[in-house]
């Protein structure tokens, strides 16, 4: 038996399979802008790490001659004269509210030279992870370094 379809058109079962990919792909769309959005927040965080960082640097480095030296883990505890806590514009504020990034260095004389200075500087957002003292996401952040002679200029 022959069947005569004058009129061309989509059955049920066609109409559910196409809307099931299409919904599929709408979703892993949503997915995939929950991704970009959790990248771009990264990255921006990143570049204004690396900026506040260049900025201590530059300033450091500026004035090599004054500089004393930091203890032993300057990058890694919050000591007084080594940090600087940071507000959403880059200011420095006190380590109160409205602090969003924080900023450590070090300085610390070369094994060969006393006048060789390294200098350390380490920007981070300030977020606490569960179980963490301090504040600071390292993996956010930037760590730039430089050696200066407290003899030149």
């Amino acid at each position: 038996m022959q069947w005569n379809h004058p009129e061309r058109g989509t059955t049920l079962l066609e109409a559910v399979i196409a809307i099931g990919i299409l919904a599929g792909a709408v979703v892993s769309l949503a997915g995939l802008s929950t991704v970009a959005i959790r990248t771009n927040t990264l990255a921006r965080e990143r570049t204004l790490a690396t900026v506040y960082s260049l900025q201590k640097l530059e300033e450091l480095c500026r004035d090599a001659r004054r500089l004393s030296t930091s203890p032993g883990d300057g990058l890694e505890s919050d000591t007084p004269g080594f940090i600087d806590y940071l507000d959403r514009h880059g200011a420095v504020v006190g380590a109160a509210a409205g602090v969003v990034f924080v900023r450590r260095w070090s300085v610390t004389e070369m094994p060969a030279d006393a006048n060789l200075l390294a200098i350390q500087v380490e920007s981070a957002p300030c977020r606490k992870a569960p179980g963490a003292n301090r504040c600071g996401d390292t993996a956010a952040g930037a760590r730039l370094a430089s050696i200066r002679s407290r003899l030149a200029w």
